[in-house]
């Protein structure tokens, strides 16, 4: 095959009617977002496995343990060296035991490209490629040597790529076509270049001395110029960026083309005190300095994830905030598979993202690692009954949700006339100290969606929640009925109404088994 590679809504709280359209796609209204997966909107709960446990000798074990942590989908690799051992012929032996087994467990899929680019290098291109460095060229550094990326100016290079991407689409069409076990897929893994900024070949150079193509200028507000005039000492980076979006725009658009599926890309992140590029983080990749100029250059990617390898609340909250932006949501494309990460769930979702996704969780047994299945399969099988509950709530502007940060053992939630006030180290039963110790492990989170204009459900671990009337006028807020139940298919299940201790003093999320609560506020 060929292809040419050139170029609240409280007033109405349903949705528009999307139930016809059961292709998984992304929508994007009035800033927020949501990915349509059988018509509806769905909070994607998953986890992704390591680099080397999509072969189908060990897929089993690796998706059990997905199973195990009550995830909805699994983020499992492609590998463009087993997909296609040999130029134009397909292997696709990988991708279907992926497809079949997770159809077996009930699990959504969103597949990753491994393609040119693997953690800013080339490792996962066919052996075929590595082995033609003439016809299939690498960058070459600012001293003229090679570096194991990939040149994102050889048109070989692309057109190889978008080849094998674009029949990867095409069987992906013809096998999941109907079922869309598949909902998402990832094209390349943190692009970019490490051991160089920039590709110093003669195309590029050649390139870089041309002027900033006025689709990027003109998004960026910038004067026409060539990349040094615009971009001065940032230009290499800048440059590089364009270069590995438009390279990965053109693959992205080949299989879309045959199948319009969701896509994203993942990032490689600039965390603070990362200065370098190409030493530091890979030069190139959607980072925040260069955000909106990936933006410009990528119509085909629906939107950019993030990569989070961090505990740490000031930089993760950051970074959540950098990327959830009327044009991107957020999104945890992976983040580290430890217990200090598990809270974070909650502030995506308060910032109206579309998931969430742990890596590496199919590793050896260990101390640390059941820590981490324990925090985690917590929050997954909390929120997976109520996603899609939790999905459209937040595509509706109508959901809050907080992480407790170090310090801070008060949060408050705004909704309209009423205040949900958020404490963090409070008694489970009795009054709180006036100053709060908040949790040891700093692991509270809370969250609240409003399902009417006087109903709210919530759910969370280690907080305690206080509804409070804030209206200018003389009424008094009561609560009318806290109700304890779970989602069944969609549906509330009552299971018992919840007053005297149990209401008294705040409304308690347990770190053990805590309720899911359907609150009714009215006025006195």
């Amino acid at each position: 095959m060929a292809f040419s590679v050139t170029g609240l809504l409280l007033a109405c709280l349903s949705l528009p009617a999307f139930a016809a359209e059961q292709m998984p796609r992304f929508v994007t209204e009035n800033g927020r977002h949501a990915l349509l997966v059988d018509g509806e909107p769905y909070t994607v709960l998953a986890a992704q496995l390591h680099n080397s446990s999509a072969w189908p000798a060990v897929l089993t074990g690796a998706l059990d343990q997905v199973v195990a942590l009550n995830a909805n989908t699994v983020e499992a690799p492609i590998y463009w060296e087993q997909f296609e051992p040999a130029p134009g012929q397909y292997d696709t032996t990988n991708v279907d035991a992926l497809i079949e087994q997770a159809r077996r467990r009930n699990l959504r899929v969103a597949l990753l490209w491994f393609g040119s680019w693997k953690n800013g290098q080339m490792h996962y291109v066919p052996e075929w490629i590595k082995r033609d460095a003439v016809t299939y060229p690498r960058t070459l550094d600012e001293r003229g040597e090679p570096v194991d990326v990939l040149s994102p100016h050889a048109s070989a290079n692309v057109e190889a790529d978008a080849r094998a991407f674009a029949a990867l689409m095409q069987h992906l069409r013809k096998v999941d076509g109907q079922r869309h076990t598949v909902i998402l897929v990832q094209v390349e893994n943190e692009p970019g270049a490490i051991g160089a900024v920039r590709d110093h070949g003669a195309a590029a150079n050649a390139a870089f001395a041309q002027p900033v193509p006025t689709a990027i200028t003109t998004r960026l507000g910038k004067p026409a110029g060539t990349w040094r005039e615009v971009f001065g000492p940032e230009a290499d980076e800048a440059f590089n960026a364009y270069a590995t979006a438009h390279y990965i725009e053109q693959v992205a658009a080949a299989g879309k083309r045959a199948y319009d599926m969701p896509m994203y890309v993942n990032t490689w992140l600039r965390y603070k005190g990362k200065r370098y590029p190409g030493v530091d983080y890979p030069s190139g990749g959607a980072t925040v300095n260069v955000f909106d100029l990936w933006r410009a250059a990528t119509p085909s990617i629906d939107f950019i994830g993030t990569d989070i390898y961090t505990t740490d609340y000031s930089e993760y909250t950051k970074v959540i905030g950098q990327y959830a932006r009327p044009d991107n949501p957020a999104w945890v494309s992976e983040t580290g598979f430890e217990p200090g990460t598990a809270p974070y769930l909650f502030h995506v979702l308060g910032q109206g993202g579309i998931g969430f996704s742990v890596f590496g969780m199919d590793g050896l047994d260990s101390p640390e690692k059941r820590a981490a299945t324990t925090a985690h399969a917590a929050n997954f099988g909390q929120l997976a009954p109520l996603q899609r509950i939790i999905a459209k709530a937040a595509y509706e502007g109508r959901l809050q949700a907080v992480a407790e940060q170090p310090g801070q053992p008060k949060r408050s939630l705004h909704f309209g006339d009423w205040e949900v006030r958020v404490s963090y180290g409070a008694p489970y039963w009795g009054d709180a100290d006036p100053i709060l110790p908040g949790n040891a492990d700093h692991g509270g989170r809370l969250l609240v969606a409003q399902t009417a204009k006087d109903q709210f459900l919530l759910t969370g671990f280690s907080a305690r929640a206080e509804f409070v009337r804030v209206a200018k006028d003389a009424l008094h807020g009561q609560l009318l009925r806290v109700e304890q139940g779970r989602y069944v298919d969609g549906q509330w299940q009552f299971e018992r109404l919840l007053n005297g201790d149990q209401t008294d003093y705040g409304l308690n999320f347990v770190r053990e088994d805590p309720p899911v609560l359907r609150v009714t506020v009215g006025t006195y």
